[in-house]
């Protein structure tokens, strides 16, 4: 009996074996060292350097293609890039980058500089762009056609971004809460945060949002301390200069299972990650009603 049921495991994991096409374990993959760089300008030449190291994990080679690109956040945070870019006088047509396309070797590391210059008439301001690490090790598009559809998945390499923020002058955030709405969902037991934002400034603002709620005393007096939640799922809110950015959250209670009836204040404090601008405090009322 033990004899047949390792003849039949045996025969299953061939199947399987089978089934799994050559070269699955070597899958590409790479890694960047900086997913975000924030550099100065410099005043004298109007320009902005940096480095990105690339590193690989993969055993086999993987051929790059750096490409800069232009990107700006929709009012619910959702990253779109500007293809062809708005402006006339692009800042891409000003970025170098060295080199634009490269070999990684397997377990190997490549550093990739690149300078940028942006306008001289301008005292403070932010320009942001990405660095888009795109794979281009792919097969070619008739040999793609000739390959199987399990092959195709092997192609698939990730893609990965360097967000960089060019600073010139001293520029600043300047955020404003245009509007704040909140509530109470029994049903699902879960606080509402509706948040509308606004920066005036000329730099990104960086938040991370904070959320108390105190049950409002009958009497008049001080309020009782209910709960402290974190909005974004503790991520960063963040607000480019001349937008306006909207946050809609659904919060789980963390240390009570349900709110009772009652009237109820929400505190928002939202706190710069970098130290750059005072708290933004806004304040919402909701009621709990009873049954």
């Amino acid at each position: 009996m033990n004899k047949k049921f390792a003849l039949f495991m045996a025969q299953c994991l061939i199947l399987i074996l089978a089934g799994i096409p050559a070269g699955i374990a070597s899958t590409s993959s790479y890694y960047l060292d900086a997913s975000r760089l924030e550099l100065q300008v410099s005043p004298t030449t109007d320009t902005a350097s940096g480095v990105v190291r690339v590193s690989s994990n993969s055993n086999k080679p993987i051929r790059l293609k750096v490409i800069p690109k232009l990107w700006e956040l929709s009012p619910q945070g959702v990253l779109t890039y500007q293809e062809p870019p708005k402006d006339k006088e692009s800042l891409l047509d000003n970025i170098g980058i060295n080199p634009e396309e490269f070999e990684l070797l397997p377990g190997k590391s490549r550093l990739v500089r690149f300078i940028v210059k942006v306008p001289h008439d301008i005292e403070n301001a932010e320009y942001p762009f990405q660095l888009y690490f795109q794979p281009t090790s792919l097969l070619e598009p008739d040999a793609k056609q000739q390959a199987t559809a399990v092959n195709n998945v092997l192609d698939v390499v990730p893609i990965f971004t360097t967000t960089v923020y060019a600073y010139k002058g001293a520029p600043a955030p300047k955020v404003k809460v245009e509007g704040l709405q909140c509530g109470y969902q029994p049903d699902k037991r879960l606080v509402s945060v509706d948040l509308s934002l606004s920066n005036q400034g000329a730099k990104h603002a960086r938040l991370f949002g904070n959320v108390i709620i105190n049950r409002k005393a009958s009497s008049g007096g001080s309020g009782q301390l209910v709960d402290v939640l974190h909005m974004q799922n503790s991520t960063l809110i963040i607000v480019m200069p001349g937008s306006l950015r909207t946050v809609k959250n659904l919060l789980e209670l963390q240390k009570v299972s349900r709110l009772d009836a009652g009237e109820y204040q929400m505190d928002v404090q939202l706190v710069d990650e970098r130290n750059i601008q005072p708290a933004i405090p806004a304040t919402c009322n909701f009621t709990v009603p009873a049954g």
